[in-house]
């Protein structure tokens, strides 16, 4: 089946089912955006490794029917990786969060730092939470990716997101992007033997990490490396941090 048919996200219990009933959005977009019709070919995950190849049997803007063919069970991909990423302000971690998932990141955990020049109360912590869980699974799904990303936060303070970093317990590898770092981030990784299970990456928000919260991911295990003799933005060092660490490990390129 061809990469560029419309791709889904169902419970796995309803994907389960050899005739299913695609609804709300999802029958609307296929109806009245891609025009689809009976006899034509989509594919459908569980969030969990499951995709479905399915032809659609019926279609309306309320309620696509939809025919399972075949199912390919894709285990979970490793090392798992995972970004903690420091709150900036604007619309700046939707963008994150949307290019990490399309890499295939598998876990994006945002944090308020010391220096995050955004500050949410409890609502707008609500709302954001909401937005980001859109972003990432619209990304999950134009990237057509066999397992949903976890998405966390935003969490109250570096602490916090530390001790989600050791969780579940394993042999993880910590790193934290510091310009001032005396390590290089591909020394590291090319100096870790064996492969870890998780690697997790934190980046900063506009204005870098204090000295105080490089210490408090140190004493959970993370590695301060640098990313290069440049200074990125936090947006952009966390793509690159998660890509250089995806191609290392064969996840990308």
């Amino acid at each position: 089946m061809s990469g560029h048919a419309p791709f889904f996200f169902a419970e796995p219990a309803v994907l389960e089912a050899d005739r299913l009933t695609i609804e709300g959005d999802d029958a609307r977009h296929l109806a009245v955006v891609r025009r689809a019709a009976p006899g034509d070919l989509v594919r459908i995950s569980d969030g969990r490794g499951t995709i479905a190849d399915a032809r659609l049997t019926s279609v309306t803007p309320v309620a696509v029917g939809v025919e399972v063919l075949t199912r390919t069970v894709t285990p979970a991909p490793g090392p798992r990786i995972e970004v903690h990423q420091g709150l900036a302000r604007g619309d700046k971690v939707d963008g994150v969060i949307r290019h990490l998932v399309e890499m295939g990141v598998d876990r994006i955990v945002v944090f308020e730092a010391g220096r995050s020049v955004a500050r949410w109360d409890g609502a707008r912590q609500a709302a954001a939470g909401r937005r980001w869980a859109t972003i990432a699974r619209e990304a999950a799904k134009q990237s057509h990716r066999a397992w949903l990303p976890v998405l966390e936060g935003p969490l109250p303070e570096a602490a916090a997101a530390a001790a989600t970093a050791t969780e579940p317990p394993g042999r993880g590898l910590g790193l934290v992007a510091h310009p001032a770092a005396a390590s290089r981030l591909r020394d590291v990784l090319e100096d870790r033997v064996p492969t870890p299970d998780s690697v997790w990456v934190v980046v900063g928000p506009e204005g870098g990490l204090s000295e105080d919260e490089v210490a408090t991911f140190a004493a959970a295990g993370a590695v301060p490396v640098s990313l290069g003799p440049q200074i990125l933005r936090t947006e952009t060092a966390s793509v690159v941090a998660a890509a250089l660490v995806l191609h290392h490990f064969g996840r990308l390129g």
